[in-house]
Formats: structure tokens, C-alpha cells, sequence
């Protein structure tokens, strides 16, 4: 039997949709929630490594890094998947999630992946280390992600 974990990575790319003017609070915020939230449930690794990420954000005083690492063993959890398999599946599905940002009116869209695949440095998983790199383009809505208290529980210490 193939665990829930293992059947995301094989599926196609979602978009979230986001007409988005560059510090719209209010739309971010529900975007994130309809969109991010409700598609990654707190339980799953994937939820845990953007919360890490987000929470990285705000102790740097909202500042984007150019990358961020994390041992393996700070956003897995022990259970029927190995921590390599649950970050393996992670990483597909951040690498799936796309951004379309539209403004109809003036007749833009433009399509923005969250993982910037662009540099020497790559997402991925060493020796359990994981490294993120994410689009510069979507800094300013990481930005505003990062202050959404609510959305943010406090990373828990990995047991």
C-alpha cells in the first residue's frame, strides 16, 4: 500500500492563482489560507518546512535569505516513512507549487515558481542537510506570508 506521502509528487503542478499588488496584506492572507494551508495540513512535512522557513523569516527581521538549511531531523517526524522519504516528497511538493499572478485590465500574467531552480546552490537534501532556495520574485509575498501570526504555529523540537 502506497502511503499518502509518496502519491503527491507524481501528480501535476497546482497554480495557485494571485492577483497581487506588491504589499496587499489582506489578499495574501487569504490566499495563503485557501491555498496553502488547506492544501498542506499542519501534520505534513512539507507544512512543517515552510512554518521553519516563515518562522527563519521573522527571526531575521524580515529579511529574505539567499538559501536556507535545516537538518533533516527539525522537520520530519518518525513514523511509518523514513525522514528521507517524507522530505523527498516535501521537496516535489513545494517544486509543484507555481504562482500566476494576473492583472486582466491590463492584459499581464505571469507564472512564478516558488523554488528558484536558477543557481549553483540547489534545493535539495545532503548528508541530512535540506536546502531551500526560493524565487526572488516572490519575496515580497513571503514577506507578507511571514507576518501572518495565524497561520504560523511555533516549530516544534523534533523528538
Amino acid at each position: 500500500m502506497t502511503s499518502p506521502l509518496r502519491r503527491l509528487p507524481f501528480s501535476p503542478p497546482f497554480v495557485l492563482r494571485l492577483a497581487y499588488d506588491e504589499a496587499d496584506f489582506k489578499l495574501v492572507r487569504t490566499h495563503w489560507n485557501r491555498n496553502f494551508v488547506r492544501k498542506f495540513p499542519p501534520g505534513e512535512p512539507v507544512h512543517r518546512l515552510m512554518v521553519r522557513v516563515l518562522h527563519q523569516i521573522r527571526a531575521d527581521g524580515y529579511v529574505i535569505r539567499e538559501y536556507y538549511l535545516f537538518p533533516l531531523e527539525e522537520v520530519t517526524t518518525l513514523g511509518a516513512d523514513t525522514r528521507e522519504e517524507q522530505m523527498y516528497c516535501a521537496l516535489h511538493q513545494l517544486d509543484a507549487v507555481m504562482f500566476r499572478f494576473e492583472a486582466p485590465a491590463l492584459r499581464q500574467y505571469h507564472v512564478r515558481r516558488l523554488l528558484d531552480d536558477t543557481k549553483d546552490r540547489q534545493t535539495g537534501c545532503v548528508d541530512g542537510v535540506v536546502t531551500l532556495l526560493f524565487n526572488p520574485a516572490l519575496r515580497n509575498y513571503l514577506l507578507n506570508v511571514a507576518q501572518l501570526d495565524e497561520v504560523l504555529p511555533a516549530p516544534r523540537s523534533a523528538s
